[in-house]
């Protein structure tokens, strides 16, 4: 009610109280209530229009809230969506920003970085690395804006692994506001591409285009050296035979037959090193093949009974598609040569498991090892450090695994032993 109009009621109440007569005030009392009723009316009239108002202001507000609770939604989804990519690609991906906080590191980051999550989310970078760790100065790429696109590092690790990684560098630059403030959408972006597995196959590539070659290029020799060595032979004997009533001269001459005679053995091996392999596949058991080569090994005179020979598995029988007679031939050379590596004795462990892909074959021995400048050499035709060795052994064991479309490494601690690790494929 205005001022005005409740001025003009106290005076009709006044005017009531000093009326004459009776006539007198209920005039005025009509006056008043007359004036009260349409006060009435003008209030209910505002509330009424209020009420329509709130009504509006809150129909509005609920559009709003599900405008809002749909924005909020699509955000979660897009959030969901951009987290389950980065959660499962198979590259590395790190942001670091202009403070130098890493603000995204994704599960194969910390695979293959071996650093968890949770210990370096928006955490600095120089906390838990160097500023050259990724093959380039972190300080540099933040001061001057450069960065290489891609760079190639090895990563060793305190366990004494390592790993061969490419990094593919982005660099996004500070825009130019009227604000100093930087925008968490500039830094750099890291993606890193574990690479060891693929160089090891390169290793392994070359290896055997270079053993194809030395293959191709023995056989040449060979069959030159053969030719005039059956004449040294041929005429060694003879002379052997007429020096029979000189035995001193006959000895000398037997030297040279007997020289001939390893030559031609070397020659021989050589051969069969450069010849293609015809394999004839069929399936076999493995631990029937494991224990007959134990046997045979074991029942030998000259096997050291210092050494305990075993084979484990966890199944009691593993088929595979092989070669058997060539395939426990070079696993043969692999048994000779860990017992050569004990001569002090020790345990020699030839361990199989199958996988869903392939099987696993381990020859383990306790003996003196192979020092790591050779382990890239072993595989190697006529590569050895055996003093009676033609370094052929190892080539062809190499030679005969890869032709059952299998791999074999080496992984070796000089005093405290060697682990030949092969992998055979279980469809090849």
């Amino acid at each position: 009610m205005d001022k005005s109009r409740l001025e003009h009621l106290k005076k009709i109440a006044q005017e009531i109280g000093d009326a004459p007569n009776t006539v007198k005030q209920i005039e005025l009392l009509t006056q008043g209530f007359a004036l009260f009723s349409q006060e009435t009316e003008r209030l209910d009239g505002a509330y009424h229009s209020l009420k329509e108002q709130f009504k509006s202001v809150n129909s509005k507000l609920e559009e709003a809230n599900k405008r809002l609770a749909n924005k909020v939604q699509e955000l979660h989804v897009l959030t969901t969506y951009l987290d389950n990519i980065l959660s499962n690609i198979s590259q590395g991906l790190l942001f670091i920003d202009f403070s130098c906080h890493i603000t995204t590191y994704n599960k194969a980051a910390e695979v293959i970085l071996k650093m968890p999550r949770e210990k370096v989310l928006f955490q600095s970078f120089y906390d838990f690395f160097p500023d050259d760790y990724f093959g380039f100065s972190m300080r540099e790429v933040f001061q001057k804006g450069n960065v290489p696109k891609s760079t190639f590092t090895t990563i060793v690790f305190k366990d004494g692994t390592q790993k061969d990684l490419e990094i593919d560098n982005t660099f996004i630059p500070p825009k130019k506001t009227q604000s100093q403030e930087l925008d968490f959408t500039e830094g750099l972006i890291i993606l890193i591409r574990d690479i060891t597995e693929i160089r090891q196959l390169q290793i392994s590539a070359n290896r055997a285009d270079r053993m194809k070659e030395l293959g191709e290029m023995a056989a040449q020799v060979a069959h030159e050296i053969r030719n005039p060595l059956g004449g040294i032979k041929g005429f060694a004997s003879l002379l052997k035979r007429d020096l029979a009533g000189n035995p001193e001269l006959q000895s000398l001459a037997n030297y040279i037959v007997e020289g001939t005679d390893t030559l031609d053995r070397l020659v021989v091996n050589v051969l069969n090193y450069a010849r293609p392999l015809q394999l004839r596949f069929e399936s076999t058991d493995l631990i029937l093949l494991m224990n007959d080569l134990k046997k045979s090994v074991s029942s030998d005179e000259i096997f050291p009974k210092n050494i305990l020979f075993s084979i484990k598995s966890a199944s009691p029988s593993i088929y595979l598609s092989i070669d058997p007679g060539i395939f426990k031939g070079a696993l043969l050379n692999l048994v000779i040569n860990s017992i050569q590596a004990m001569p002090k004795g020790g345990n020699l462990t030839i361990e199989l498991q199958e996988r869903y892909r392939d099987i696993v074959i381990k020859v383990n021995d306790q003996g003196v090892g192979i020092p790591k400048e050779n382990l890239k050499k072993i595989f190697n035709p006529f590569f050895t450090t055996k003093p009676n060795g033609n370094g052929l052994g190892l080539a062809e064991t190499h030679k005969v695994i890869q032709a059952h479309g299998g791999e074999i490494e080496v992984d070796s601690q000089v005093g405290k032993g060697t682990t030949f690790t092969i992998k055979i494929p279980l469809k090849h």
